[in-house]
């Protein structure tokens, strides 16, 4: 306990440092010079003009030793160009407080938490341990596995078992005493270890935001010595012994019935070995659920008070404890020079050749011979190599240069939304040329597609990274032209209709209620009205060829527009009645059609159905307003005859006309 209190008082005042040290990238406010260390105001960190950086910062030399002459890594520098840095980052130190319940060990778990107890002579049980340790990493903290040197002090007790009194009991009454006849005096054992060893630290996660902040898992493994001293428990009885006169009252005495006290050996070797999870706090803090388990040697003295016999023990001790646990590591801040950096600039372009049969290709063309086709006959280098990409760099004086090059290739007849594929690329590489893919290379030959190529070099410096401008080239292997037959589409009129918008008057109707009262129904006033006039088709079937997929009705061939024309004067020469003080007739607003559409064989390819379409046709310029394509079920709901209606008689006549077929009337 002493040694954690006493550890635990060195590490407070790491701290308030800590604290300064993550506050300090605020400026802070002047501060005289006799101010001790107020909070995030440390006056002597100013002359590092801290920025936004997570760890280093920057700082001339000749700024720097106009404030801090005396420092001395300023002995190191030869030139005026030296930049100094100024490094903040986790100190290799770290310490630690470890307090828990600790368990005595007894070989194995029945014998240490059993009814059957090994030790009749300490029985050793529950008490607490106090464990301090300082660790040095010689691994740095970035990374995640990291290694060790560590020292662990520290102080533990084993109160005895209650049932050792029974056990002391039994001895007395054995001799004739009775328990209220017998008295007990016992001191609890104690261990003081130093041990140095090895430690292990793996890192779980780390905090984004301050890279410090880590959850890990620590091992350690040390050895060293153990001041071991044995219980202090004597069995007593002070009513077979009677003080004479003149002994102060102090003394106490008895018939002794056992006794176990501590030998001279103290000292013995032993190994300590933890195990433990800690999790992030602040300030480079953290808290973590720790085990630990140790074991050594214990030498103790049994003093039997019936045949007045004098024992010495010597046996194995050991146990183990779990609890609470706490780490702190501390910020290192050391200057450190630097030679100046020159930041690379890639503003030349590489260089970019492509050869083929001894020639470039740069910007060529080749006429691909088609082997199958015996009208070709023009001459293949069959013993040709592939074509060869490569470059060179122009950069002076390049450092840390790579380069970047991808070759792209489109097939001669290029689908509805292919793009370029990339048929061969190297990336970040030092090489200075790229294979062309042999499985577009045959029989000397490049296979027909356009083909390009590009190129861009890339430098990387401490001070940043450049990408120069990218090189290309291209090159072409061509097909000879075949003749293309023109595509014929082969149109079927399935529907036709006329829509016109037509006056009409509406009448007054009189009522007659049971109870005598007359009521008009209905107005007088004229109204507009849009029907549609459905026509059938000629008697015979109308189709017809062209080279478009859909037509206007004034291209079509016949005299289809002409009987459309005819029954349009037909409509509008309808009698004419008085709306808002003038004479209005009916006028035909537009046309529809529906046609399917069959593509004719051409080119090597069958007869295909390209499908329907609703078509609305303008009435001034017979021009299509409107197409939509028509699935089957639409299909067949416009092109389904119309119900059969119940003949009424009508009072009047509201100007609507009976079906009629085109060219039949």
């Amino acid at each position: 306990m002493l040694a954690g209190l006493v550890l635990l008082s060195f590490a407070i005042p790491s701290v308030s440092l800590a604290q300064q040290a993550d506050t300090v990238r605020v400026q802070p406010a002047t501060v005289s010079p006799s101010t001790t260390a107020p909070s995030g105001n440390y006056q002597r960190e100013k002359i590092y003009r801290l920025g936004k950086g997570v760890y280093t910062d920057t700082l001339k030399r000749s700024d720097f030793k106009a404030q801090a002459s005396d420092v001395a890594e300023l002995d190191d520098c030869d030139t005026t160009f030296q930049t100094f840095i100024l490094v903040r980052r986790l100190s290799p130190w770290r310490v630690g407080l470890f307090a828990g319940p600790n368990f005595a060990y007894c070989g194995t778990w029945e014998n240490t938490f059993g009814p059957n107890k090994r030790d009749k002579t300490l029985y050793n049980g529950a008490g607490f341990n106090v464990t301090a340790n300082v660790d040095y990493f010689l691994t740095p903290a970035t990374r995640r596995l990291r290694f060790g040197i560590g020292a662990a002090f520290g102080y533990q007790n084993y109160i005895t078992r209650s049932v050792y009194r029974d056990y002391l009991y039994g001895l007395a009454n054995a001799r004739g005493f009775a328990n209220d006849q017998v008295t007990i005096r016992q001191r609890a054992s104690e261990d003081m270890f130093l041990t140095v060893g090895p430690v292990l630290t793996f890192t779980l996660a780390r905090s984004r935001r301050n890279p410090d902040a880590t959850t890990f898992i620590e091992l350690g493994a040390r050895g060293g010595l153990f001041r071991t001293e044995a219980a202090t428990i004597t069995a007593f009885t002070p009513s077979t012994i009677t003080l004479p006169n003149g002994v102060p009252s102090f003394v106490e005495g008895g018939g002794l019935i056992r006794s176990v006290n501590p030998s001279s050996r103290l000292y013995h070797l032993g190994a300590l070995g933890s195990a433990a999870i800690f999790f992030p706090l602040r300030n480079n803090w953290n808290i973590g659920i720790q085990g630990q388990g140790f074991i050594t040697q214990l030498n103790y003295l049994i003093i039997n008070g019936v045949d007045d016999q004098l024992y010495e023990f010597k046996r194995k001790h050991g146990g183990f404890s779990a609890g609470i646990a706490l780490r702190k590591g501390f910020v290192q801040k050391k200057l450190i020079p630097k030679a100046p950096v020159t930041c690379p600039t890639c503003e030349q372009i590489p260089e970019l050749n492509v050869q083929f049969n001894g020639a470039s290709l740069k910007g060529a063309s080749l006429a691909f011979v088609d082997s199958t086709n015996a009208q070709q006959s023009a001459p293949v280098n069959t013993a040709a190599t592939a074509p060869v990409i490569s470059w060179r760099s122009t950069t002076p004086s390049p450092k840390n240069e790579t380069f970047t090059a991808r070759l792209y290739y489109r097939a001669d007849s290029v689908a509805a939304g292919a793009t370029d594929q990339v048929i061969a690329q190297v990336e970040n590489t030092t090489d200075t040329s790229l294979p062309f893919p042999t499985a577009y290379f045959s029989n000397g030959q490049i296979n027909p597609g356009f083909y390009y190529v590009t190129v861009h070099n890339k430098q990387v410096a401490k001070c940043g990274t450049c990408m120069s401008e990218v090189a290309t080239t291209s090159f072409a292997s061509i097909r000879p032209r075949t003749t293309i037959v023109d595509s014929r589409f082969r149109h079927r009129l399935e529907r036709l209709e006329v829509y016109y918008r037509t006056p009409y008057t509406r009448e007054v109707a009189n009522v007659c209620y049971c109870n005598g009262t007359v009521t008009s129904v209905g107005d007088t006033v004229t109204r507009l009205r849009y029907r549609g006039f459905n026509r059938a088709l000629a008697n015979s079937t109308v189709e017809f060829d062209t080279n478009t997929v859909i037509l206007n009705l004034n291209e079509l061939p016949g005299s289809l527009a002409q009987q459309l024309q005819a029954e349009k004067a037909k409509i509008e020469s309808g009698n004419a009645i008085r709306f808002k003080g003038r004479r209005v007739r009916p006028q035909v607003q537009y046309f529809r059609a529906v046609f399917t559409v069959t593509k004719l064989p051409a080119n090597g390819q069958p007869e295909q159905v390209v499908g329907s379409f609703n078509t609305t046709i303008s009435d001034n310029s017979y021009s299509i307003t409107d197409l939509k394509p028509l699935t089957d079920a639409q299909k067949a709901k416009l092109l389904a005859p119309p119900a059969p209606k119940k003949a009424t008689r009508r009072a009047g006549n509201s100007g609507r006309r009976s079906t009629a077929v085109f060219g039949v009337e």
